[in-house]
């Protein structure tokens, strides 16, 4: 059977419909670019779906494990799961405050 999964947007796992997602083992897994821009999808096990462009569709992919994650290497936060929880996003890069002479103060 084929899982079909839309690209919707940019952020986060509402970037994703459905997300998370079920499928069987076996399924072959298809993403569709209904988003206005560029998408790289990759499974979190390496498995490379390239480039999705607006409009077009990854080549279908079967899901040979029970559970898979996924994410865009474009927009990082984009993130998804088939068969189980959301990944959590990454971590945003820390925070440095400027130093005490930054405004010309000291």
């Amino acid at each position: 059977m084929q899982v079909l999964i839309k690209i919707v947007g940019t952020i986060g796992s509402t970037a994703f419909m459905p997300n998370p997602t079920t499928a069987n083992m076996g399924d072959q897994i298809v993403f569709t670019n209904t988003d206005i821009r560029m998408h790289h999808i990759v499974l979190d096990d390496g498995t490379d779906l390239g480039e999705v462009q607006p409009g077009q569709s990854s080549t279908p992919v079967a899901l040979t494990t029970p559970t898979a994650t996924y994410h865009c290497t474009i927009h990082p936060t984009m993130i998804g799961s088939i068969n189980g929880d959301l990944p959590l996003p990454p971590p945003a890069d820390p925070y440095y405050p400027p130093p005490d002479d930054y405004y010309g103060k000291y």
